[in-house]
């Protein structure tokens, strides 16, 4: 497909049905000029994991995967710093990606958000 001098990258495009989780979909297949575009259950965009029944849940693990590289920073430098130079390390590495698109992903419930939690509170 050709529009603008502009063609679409088939490899690297997708799409995604966003459904409420008992609903279940048709399959069907996307096609442009002969070419399949694939379709995918989880999709990141713009730094937050967007997952096809909203449930926030890979945005999440991804989170604590990324809180829990930071605890071991946070847990070799706790003896070398004063308090105030601790929170601004916490402030400059972890604290920007907890608060990062809140708005979208905050009404995920607290059972899942418990380990997120508990890698916060360290």
């Amino acid at each position: 497909m050709r529009f603008h001098k502009l063609s679409l990258n088939y490899s690297k495009t997708s799409y995604m049905h966003i459904r409420p989780s008992g609903k279940q979909l048709y399959d069907f297949i996307v096609k442009s000029n002969e070419n399949t575009v694939s379709q995918t259950s989880s999709i990141k965009y713009l730094g937050v994991y967007i997952d096809n029944k909203l449930t926030w849940s890979d945005h999440v693990t991804n989170l604590e995967k990324t809180i829990s590289c930071s605890v071991g920073i946070f847990y070799r430098t706790r003896h070398h710093l004063k308090e105030r130079e601790f929170k601004s390390v916490y402030f400059s590495i972890a604290y920007g990606y907890l608060k990062y698109a809140i708005g979208a992903w905050s009404g995920v419930g607290k059972t899942r958000l418990r380990r997120l939690n508990v890698l916060h509170k360290k």
